[in-house]
């Protein structure tokens, strides 16, 4: 979550949101499942004020040493008597570069008390142990490197949680959204990532794991090694892939297939290669969204029964839609901060 909805939730928790604003977290509560979790987090902290994590400290001790800073930059004595124009600029910077650190210092307390707060509550679920969060922000991606060596890269608007007892006895991790892992081998420490309703448990290899909330589907992709997937806590649906594999799992119908994929398609992300593999457009939609952090909509039914078939190379979204236009019948426009794309299939 940026600092605009962190700013906006605490106004409105504190009382002091416009009814433009109020509707406007309350809608967004309703239509995304992430941001009606985090905002119910955010309330919970501020209604108990859980108090900031030891390393907390280590903020406030930056935030302090901006202050010096300013402190440095205020006008002395010395100066009563300097053109008066020039200190009426130099006074209108310090007060918006106090504003700023009031409001960091807000940012900082309120992150520290919502990991504090994430921590404990999953420390309280059914997995037996806290957790640490590590998230990306929409277009963003981040590589991590766990305790064991094993080393993630997480893409755009995802979440990867890892157990504090990691590598006692097992390596657990639990996923929303998309990751590619290179999992250091340990045949005493099976490695397994959770996601909704699917476990994929390795002991070493290379493979992809999508499992976004909005997405339909549940993907796991093997490009080296073998993985053991088990679906619905379901001994009976268990499957092993092989390398070259993947298995697709519908949410809809609890059921899965597995498949055949070429591997640049699957994890060209990480190298910046927006892919579609003859998705649909609803979920092209999703991807562009994910991909672009702009909502995108289809304005025309027939364009859900199109396939889409590409790849873009670290291209701007107005360059990528120039180019599908090129070779299918659709249009775009931007409306009130979104893309709004119509048009049928070829």
């Amino acid at each position: 979550m940026d600092e605009h909805h962190y700013l906006l939730i605490i106004a409105y928790l504190e009382g002091r949101s416009t009814e433009t604003e109020t509707q406007y977290l309350l809608q967004k509560v309703q239509e995304e499942p992430t941001f009606s979790e985090a905002f119910e987090d955010i309330a919970e902290i501020w209604s108990a004020r859980k108090p900031l994590p030891d390393k907390g400290g280590e903020a406030h001790d930056v935030l302090a040493g901006l202050n010096l800073k300013i402190d440095e930059l205020e006008p002395r004595e010395s100066f009563t008597h300097a053109p008066e124009t020039p200190g009426i600029k130099r006074t209108a910077t310090i007060v918006n570069l106090r504003r700023a650190i009031a409001i960091a210092a807000a940012l900082v307390i309120m992150a520290g008390a919502f990991w504090v707060y994430k921590v404990n509550r999953n420390s309280n679920g059914n997995t037996g142990a806290s957790l640490a969060e590590t998230h990306t922000g929409v277009g963003q991606k981040r590589k991590i490197k766990l305790p064991d060596g094993t080393e993630v890269m997480l893409n755009s608007s995802s979440s990867l949680q890892v157990a504090t007892a990691f590598g006692n006895d097992k390596r657990e991790v639990y996923l929303q959204g998309e990751a590619w892992f290179d999992v250091k081998r340990d045949p005493q420490k099976p490695f397994i990532v959770h996601t909704a309703q699917v476990a994929t448990q390795v002991l070493g290899t290379h493979f992809n794991v999508s499992a976004y909330q909005t997405d339909s589907n549940i993907v796991v992709s093997l490009v080296q090694g073998k993985v053991q997937v088990d679906m619905d806590n379901d001994p009976a649906k268990r499957v092993i892939l092989d390398p070259g594999k993947q298995m697709t799992y519908s949410k809809k119908s609890k059921t899965a297939k597995v498949t055949e994929f070429v591997t640049d398609d699957i994890t060209g992300w990480k190298e910046n290669k927006l892919v579609f593999d003859y998705d649909s457009w609803p979920d092209a939609a999703k991807k562009l969204s994910r991909w672009y952090g702009v909502p995108v909509e289809l304005k025309n039914g027939e364009l859900l029964r199109c396939k889409l078939k590409g790849t873009f190379d670290n291209m701007p979204l107005a360059k990528v839609l120039q180019q599908i236009s090129m070779v299918s019948d659709i249009s775009w426009k931007t409306e009130d901060k979104k893309v709004v794309i119509s048009g049928k299939c070829n």
